[in-house]
């Protein structure tokens, strides 16, 4: 329901959106630029009775009706004399009256059509629906991010993922406070000008009456007008001269005080009307009129406006799929294959499975999780489905779960769930599917399976395994994600190892031409082997500042790139490109934990080889110190010059036989004693190794009444595991 409400005003209204803010922007710049307006002066300690005695002297025969100090700081007259009723401002130095400069002509239509639309009254609700639409769509957005994070308390935490929908949910984090404010003072202003609440004008107080009949004295011989500073005035208004029984009204903000036009004695004060300084406080809020340097503030959040409408709309057209041709209805379809996706990336993977199982003679049917669907028995069901926020179903299959008794046939099934680790709920939603389905008496053709981050190797082999339970050895799913432009490395030098019977390097590359792209360690590189368009990925060992791409790449048996990195030269080539993962990194202040097995410790090389001043503890998983002890001599260096705070290596085939686990069980005083002081928690290598070390870390975590699970939702167990 909030992916809808937060949906379809942005692409009803967009361009309203962008409309009203960029000229809410632009108006926001007039109380800026009036603040220096030659007429503006400090007031200082001046009072009322200093502007009624310099104005006297200086303009014998202009006769005040009224005093303000307007939102630019400008003191204000209003009265007549032989040149007509005028409205115009004091120079509080010499008395003498000023002219009020023009409006500009561009500023006044600027203004019409941020409030009407320069249509008159008629223009009225069409801006007020905009104005409420904003104020839901950023009600619903926060709403969706704390989904996606995991829960409102998370709001304040790092956000994961990449690209537009996280600089989405980004930005909107950061601007969220500015722009409740303008949006709902735009709100209160808009209600009031179409009649929905009172603007106030109308609620003055009740005025007293005065108690002295006599000739009235002069205000500037009126010595309580010297008790009234001239900062603090809102308006003075003079009684009418021939009525005897009327007074002075002098307002300072939500004050009126009533004076008597002989004696100067105040009659009575009262407060001003509730919807008069509700209507004055929005104004300001909203306009910037009096604070000018929260209008210039308003004005430049609003331009955050278009940014969010376009995102948005972007990635709303993302998460539109296409249908390939050829598929069936799902009764008579022979493999039933259900999608549920909440940014249209998994539709991608979907889409080429299909149309592969298709071109393989299969009837298939592609569809969506929240439709209910009676298929043949025999049939086939897949469902590959992505995880929402802390571990609820995507927008397109909410009810899936719910619907699921309602589901009848395609007795045996296989899910896929696609995720990104560094969410601490990783494939929950396709784990609660696997274990509904099996409730419901049907049979897994294969274990639940994952793709993390739209690995496309993790997507091949699940198609590899899937191929083989279907009888259809030549199912190859060779599906790569768009991706961006690749740029040529070339190699510029290795370091062979033994690797303990497979074969290992640390490869260094330089750009062939031009500059390297900007990454740091723990980035990941995009390597396309010749002659296959599935990207592989590999955790860089290095930061632009290194000045190289670095690589520690061990031979995996029927590896494509593995076997292609291993066999380059220095001087040979590779097409490649950097995909961020800004997720993974130390702690910016606390310690961090580093724990890796094999060539897992490329991307911690990295980070300890730019560490200045953190606390960090390494516990490295090797075969054997004189086959695979990948970094051995920078590791003694980091040591010895303090950027590893502790090191902990275990050697799984040599003499005494340990594991990382065994380390952290022994070292478990003091990786207790960093996670009470906050530490981070990192792991990169084998998912079995991950499985190990993560069952050690939470035993040691439960002596502080937390756990690994608590520790990913606060963003301090982060894992790239493969």
């Amino acid at each position: 329901m909030w992916r809808r409400v937060h949906r379809w005003p942005a692409v009803t209204l967009g361009l309203l959106l962008i409309f009203l803010s960029i000229t809410g922007s632009i108006l926001a710049v007039d109380p800026v630029l009036k603040r220096f307006d030659r007429h503006v002066q400090p007031l200082g300690e001046a009072t009322v009775g200093d502007v009624l005695r310099r104005s006297a002297k200086a303009n014998p025969h202009f006769v005040i009706d009224r005093i303000r100090v307007d939102y630019t700081g400008r003191v204000m007259l209003r009265g007549s004399d032989a040149a007509g009723s005028r409205d115009v401002p004091i120079n509080l130095k010499n008395g003498r009256l000023g002219r009020v400069p023009r409006e500009s002509a561009f500023m006044v239509l600027v203004q019409e059509l941020h409030r009407n639309l320069a249509l008159g009254p008629d223009g009225r609700p069409i801006t007020l629906i905009a104005v409420l639409s904003m104020l839901v769509l950023m009600l619903s957005g926060l709403t969706l991010v704390a989904r996606r994070l995991g829960g409102w308390s998370r709001l304040l935490s790092s956000e994961p993922g990449r690209g537009l929908n996280k600089w989405h949910s980004v930005l909107g984090r950061l601007m969220i406070l500015p722009l409740l404010v303008t949006v709902i003072s735009g709100c209160w202003m808009s209600l009031v000008t179409n009649g929905g609440f009172p603007s106030g004008i109308d609620d003055q107080p009740q005025l007293p009456e005065t108690t002295i009949k006599a000739d009235p004295v002069a205000a500037g011989e009126l010595a309580v007008f010297d008790q009234f500073s001239l900062a603090d005035l809102t308006e003075l208004n003079f009684p009418i001269e021939a009525d005897w029984w009327d007074v002075y009204s002098l307002r300072q903000g939500g004050t009126y005080y009533f004076i008597d036009r002989v004696s100067g004695e105040v009659l009575d004060t009262a407060p001003a009307p509730f919807w008069a300084r509700a209507l004055d406080l929005f104004t300001m809020l909203h306009t910037g009129q009096g604070a000018s340097v929260w209008g210039a503030i308003a004005g430049l959040v609003s331009l955050s406006v278009p940014f969010f409408t376009v995102t948005g709309v972007i990635n709303w057209l993302r998460r539109r799929h296409p249908r390939p041709s050829g598929m069936v209805r799902a009764g008579a379809a022979e493999v039933v294959i259900l999608v549920g996706s909440e940014t249209g990336t998994t539709w991608g993977f979907a889409v080429h499975l299909a149309s592969r199982l298709r071109d393989l003679g299969k009837k298939v049917h592609l569809g969506g999780m929240n439709t209910t669907f009676a298929m043949r028995e025999e049939a086939i069901l897949l469902v590959l489905a992505a995880t929402y926020g802390d571990g609820k179903p995507p927008s397109g299959a909410n009810q899936f779960l719910s619907r699921l008794a309602a589901y009848s046939g395609a007795r045996r099934f296989a899910v896929l769930g696609f995720g990104d680790k560094a969410f601490p709920a990783y494939c929950a939603f396709a784990d609660d599917c696997h274990a509904a389905l099996e409730q419901t008496a049907r049979e897994a053709l294969l274990p639940m399976t994952d793709v993390n981050r739209r690995s496309s190797q993790a997507f091949a082999a699940w198609g590899r395994a899937l191929g083989s339970e279907l009888d259809l050895p030549e199912l190859v799913l060779d599906y790569a994600p768009p991706r961006p432009r690749t740029r040529g490395l070339v190699l510029i030098e290795r370091e062979d190892f033994d690797g303990a019977g497979a074969p290992a390097a640390i490869l260094r590359f330089r750009a062939d031409q031009g500059r390297l792209p900007r990454f740091h360690a723990g980035d990941l590189l995009a390597v396309l082997p010749p002659a296959d368009p599935v990207a592989r990925l590999y955790s860089l060992a290095s930061c632009k500042r290194d000045g190289i791409v670095e690589l520690c790449v061990g031979k995996v048996d029927g590896g494509i790139c593995s076997t292609h990195l291993l066999g380059l030269e220095p001087g040979d080539a590779i097409d490649a490109y950097v995909e961020r993962n800004p997720d993974f990194r130390p702690a910016p202040k606390e310690a961090t934990i580093m724990i890796c097995a094999g060539t897992g410790i490329a991307p911690f090389a990295g980070m300890i080889r730019q560490n200045r001043g953190r606390t960090i503890d390494l516990f490295f998983g090797i075969r054997h110190p004189e086959k695979d002890y990948y970094y051995r001599s920078a590791i003694d260096e980091w040591v010895g010059d303090g950027r590893l705070s502790g090191y902990f290596p275990a050697f799984s085939r040599h003499e005494r036989r340990t594991y990382v686990q065994d380390q952290l069980r022994d070292a478990s005083s003091l990786v207790e004693e960093r996670l009470r002081a906050g530490a981070r928690v990192m792991v990169c290598g084998s998912s079995r190794m991950a499985h190990a070390v993560a069952q050690e870390i939470d035993a040691i975590a439960a002596m502080l009444n937390t756990s690994v699970a608590e520790l990913r939702q606060h963003g301090r167990y982060l894992e790239d595991v493969y």
